[in-house]
């Protein structure tokens, strides 16, 4: 989990892939972090991407490098509302406070479940890991 966290911080922009019906959605994100051994994601209730993820929580994330490395996370969104966790997630991404706080009822916060990553490269074969 560990290699997944730091490809993501050195990779800051990275896109998650959602469904909106039959139709693949895919948008930027920035903010990610470990807590309890999760990769847990960033987002607000207002936007479409957390009406997919709960209408359909299967997700993909992929990134990748100046170096021609790249990453494909899959896993199922699971949605965490406690204070513990967006309150670690507000102090990891500070740039987030600007945006939203503990009782503003839109900022919400996910981690995925049964995740899955591949690490792949132009140099050499795919390296998956099952994280959880």
């Amino acid at each position: 989990m560990n290699e997944v966290l730091e490809f993501l911080l050195n990779n800051p922009t990275f896109y998650i892939a959602t469904m909106d019906g039959d139709q693949p959605r895919v948008r930027p994100f920035g903010a990610v972090m470990k807590y309890n051994d999760k990769l847990y994601f960033a987002t607000n209730n207002t936007k479409s991407v957390f009406e997919q993820l709960v209408a359909n929580p299967k997700v993909e994330i992929s990134t990748t490098s100046p170096k021609g490395e790249w990453i494909r996370l899959t896993g199922k969104a699971v949605f965490d509302s406690s204070t513990e966790v967006k309150s670690a997630m507000l102090e990891s991404v500070p740039s987030l406070k600007k945006m939203y706080g503990l009782d503003d009822n839109i900022f919400e916060v996910f981690y995925l479940e049964d995740a899955v990553v591949t690490f792949n490269s132009f140099s050499s074969g795919p390296k998956t890991i099952r994280l959880q």
